[in-house]
């Protein structure tokens, strides 16, 4: 299968003004640390769609204290179909003690939704799935439009980063994922005052 890159990374007027501004050192759009914690995601009050096509705050998604894994990913990437089986795996191991695991694609979905369904169905993803917007595509990679996936994120109950993954081994990926998210299960959600 030929790989296919956002929409909204081919669109050469885009491009041009995004090497522009970064020639002038302009941002361009919001830029997160390299290990960001949920309450900076959460700042920046990312839209994404749903597989039903309705737009969303990835806020509301992300739930307030409780352990979450957020994979940026795609049906053409390799790695990604490597790793899916392990993030349903853990959804569905440790949903009763409370984690989230968030699935968006990196897929323009006025083009590849029906595509998106059906990888859906047939690798059995029974955690939420969406499309991630430009935004929150380009801010997780410091603005470079350069495809990094799958990117997958394991944050504590208190909101903070546990692990950043870039890519995926087979050899070893479970087993990161694994520690991971039993390290991000330990962590207890902050207390209210």
């Amino acid at each position: 299968m030929k790989p296919h890159k956002p929409h909204w990374l081919c669109t050469p007027n885009l491009f041009a003004l995004y090497f522009i501004l970064a020639a002038l050192n302009v941002s361009v759009w919001a830029q997160l640390p390299a290990q960001p914690s949920l309450d900076q995601i959460k700042a920046e009050n990312f839209v994404v769609q749903t597989l039903a096509g309705k737009k969303v705050r990835l806020n509301k998604l992300l739930g307030e204290g409780k352990p979450l894994v957020l994979d940026i990913w795609a049906t053409w990437c390799g790695p990604c179909r490597q790793e899916i089986p392990h993030l349903v795996e853990l959804a569905e191991k440790y949903r009763q003690d409370g984690l989230i695991v968030i699935g968006l694609t990196t897929e323009d979905p006025t083009v590849y939704r029906s595509r998106v369904k059906d990888f859906v169905k047939q690798y059995g993803m029974t955690y939420t799935v969406g499309f991630a917007s430009e935004a929150l595509y380009l801010s997780f990679n410091n603005g470079s439009p350069s495809m990094r996936i799958p990117q997958t994120f394991i944050f504590g109950a208190d909101g903070k980063l546990i692990k950043r993954l870039i890519g995926y081994s087979e050899r070893i990926g479970a087993e990161v994922l694994n520690k991971s998210v039993q390290e991000a299960l330990k962590v207890l959600k902050p207390e209210s005052n």
